[in-house]
């Protein structure tokens, strides 16, 4: 009788213990994953001299980050970059959104830029910075219009391959049943886009903050981008890699960001 009740006992115990939920591991293994790399660049630090010297070390680029955090003109290029990163966003996806609704439309014309998009997207993007600097100075201009040359490709391609996976019966088939174009926009094409626009949204922030960053690294005395170049002149490992750093959070936090709102606005696909 004892022996019987045992086990059962102990599964009712293991069923009423609380599991640990699958995003905490998720986490927690992250955060193992860090802050072993991290412990072991400061390792290699201490025992290795020209490490520190090449790539700083886990100290210096804390001490680093915690010098920009109490300097006020610190928080004046965070501004900076970020206001360059948030207009050619907006203006490299509006412009991409207008473009796809001006040209979807018509197949011919979707044919004859066709070969137009394949070699602008070969071109490197970088190589026109220069160019933006040139022609719109050194500020936060060039650096807004060199982010939005960044992404108006990736947005556009992906809003266009989203249209173009639309089964074209589904959209004959509501034609002949009397559908509008008002009611095929809001049921058909805002429904397929909105994934594809969303995940091209996520790359493209990214980018943004990237690119606002590179214009200031390449030509300007404002910015995170500058810290880059102040850097790379003094040859201070523990600046280049502490600027790197508040860039990728900012890239991160606006990704993360982004997320929500597309967890959001996609629940319609869970029912």
């Amino acid at each position: 009788m004892t022996t019987s009740t045992a086990p059962a006992a102990l599964g009712s115990a293991a069923r009423l213990r609380p599991a640990i939920p699958q995003s905490a591991r998720i986490l927690g293994a992250q955060v193992l994953l860090w802050g072993g790399l991290i412990g072991l660049w400061q390792l290699a630090a201490n025992r290795v001299p020209v490490v520190e010297t090449i790539t700083g070390s886990p100290v210096l680029v804390t001490r680093q980050l915690g010098l920009f955090v109490t300097d006020p003109l610190f928080w004046q290029d965070v501004g900076i970059t970020v206001r360059s990163a948030a207009v050619g966003f907006a203006f490299g996806v509006s412009s991409a959104c207008l473009s796809v609704a001006l040209t979807w439309p018509f197949a011919l014309v979707r044919r004859f830029i066709a070969p137009f998009l394949v070699i602008a997207n070969a071109v490197p993007r970088i190589a026109l910075a220069p160019l933006f600097i040139l022609w719109f100075g050194i500020g936060t201009t060039s650096a807004a219009v060199f982010v939005a040359s960044l992404i108006f490709l990736i947005v556009y391609l992906n809003v266009f391959s989203g249209l173009s996976s639309i089964d074209t019966v589904y959209v004959h088939n509501a034609k002949v049943l009397g559908a509008g174009r008002g009611w095929l926009a809001r049921s058909v094409y805002v429904p397929a886009v909105t994934g594809w626009l969303m995940t091209s949204l996520r790359l493209a922030v990214v980018w943004a903050v990237l690119g606002a960053a590179l214009a200031e690294y390449l030509g300007g005395s404002q910015g995170l981008g500058s810290y880059l170049t102040r850097g790379n002149i003094l040859g201070d490992p523990a600046l280049l890699v502490g600027a790197a750093t508040v860039i990728a959070v900012i890239s991160l936090l606006a990704d993360r960001a982004l997320a929500h709102v597309e967890r959001r606005f996609t629940q319609w696909r869970l029912f």
